[in-house]
């Protein structure tokens, strides 16, 4: 699936579907952990990114949601490590992003797409304006 864009200004949303999100967990995500599952003692995901994917992590896996990790096991996900900062806490856990950016300062183990350009702003589906109109 393509991903829609727009430009505004300078800076390029790029539209991440409810589509493109759920074939992404379902298609790559989900089975690049399965197998791996008892690596982990629970999900966690930041607010607000990370609350939907690991929700669905924590049916899909059958781990424990966690309200806060709780050990150097735990799964963090995230819907990106753009910067890297908010998930720099987290970088001795095993971290997931939907999209990952080369000059974040984390790399997590697993992101399924990659944030091309700095200008680029993902709009994820459950943001405000997370449909083109």
């Amino acid at each position: 699936m393509k991903t829609a864009a727009k430009t505004l200004g300078r800076r390029v949303l790029v539209m991440y579907s409810w589509n493109e999100f759920l074939a992404d967990m379902y298609g790559v995500v989900i089975p690049a952990l399965l197998p791996r599952k008892r690596e982990f003692d629970g999900v966690w995901g930041p607010p607000v990114g990370g609350l939907v994917p690991a929700t669905i992590l924590h049916h899909a896996l059958e781990l424990p949601y966690v309200m806060s990790p709780q050990s150097k096991k735990t799964l963090i996900i995230d819907d990106i490590a753009d910067s890297g900062r908010s998930l720099c806490h987290y970088a001795e856990h095993p971290i997931v992003t939907l999209f990952y950016y080369q000059q974040s300062i984390v790399t997590p183990m697993l992101w399924v797409r990659r944030k091309r350009y700095e200008n680029e702003w993902i709009v994820f589906p459950w943001e405000k304006g997370g449909r083109l109109k």
